[in-house]
């Protein structure tokens, strides 16, 4: 159960974090600072700090709950689920997000990342990251075998995703782009799957 303290701190992280987001789409990220994003949210500048380390942390910071359910999805997975059904099911689960029309809250990130080499080099360095936890909810010795199989997986979702934005931001209707990527889904992690033969059930 989530107390009062916890729930007052999260709706101000929440609130400076969509403040600052509304800034970055209009002026872009690199020239907003946080003094401005304080200045927006009505906050101090150390409030801020107190709540994203980084001016980066402000554009992802659900980043760290979405590896951690990631994790858990691994590790708790039932019997005879296999790595790559796993990663497809959440593949599936983010088409269907696009499908449900939510496709404006999808682009705001990638709409301030593309824009902003800063935020692009530290995305790859959430990604390496992101590879190493999941490796190891696969093998805790950290295996070679595990590290490739998993940076595959991820990899296949992180095109799809690419794909999906270029073209959502192109103007293509979503309906159109989620039906026809499901099918390029289907087809990657068949592919996938075959390769893996089973690795990680």
């Amino acid at each position: 159960m989530e107390g009062l303290r916890e729930r007052k701190k999260r709706e101000t992280r929440e609130s400076i974090a969509a403040t600052a987001m509304e800034l970055f789409l209009e002026h872009g990220f690199d020239a907003v600072t946080v003094a401005d994003v304080a200045r927006a949210a009505d906050v101090a500048e150390k409030t801020v700090f107190n709540h994203f380390a980084t001016k980066e942390d402000l554009v992802f910071f659900r980043s760290e709950d979405r590896l951690a359910a990631q994790v858990e999805a691994i590790r708790t997975r039932a019997p005879g689920v296999s790595l790559p059904q796993l990663f497809e099911a959440e593949t599936m689960a983010w088409l269907d997000q696009i499908e449900s029309g939510r496709v404006e809250a999808l682009m705001t990130v990638p709409r301030v990342v593309r824009g902003s080499a800063a935020l692009q080099a530290r995305l790859l360095t959430y990604w390496e990251r992101e590879a190493h936890e999941l490796t190891l909810a696969v093998s805790e010795d950290y295996d070679l075998v595990a590290a490739t199989a998993v940076r595959s997986l991820a990899w296949a979702h992180r095109m799809i995703f690419r794909a999906a934005m270029k073209r959502l931001l192109a103007g293509e209707h979503p309906l159109t782009v989620a039906a026809e990527l499901r099918l390029e889904t289907r087809r990657v992690y068949s592919r996938l799957e075959r390769g893996l033969a089973g690795f990680g059930t």
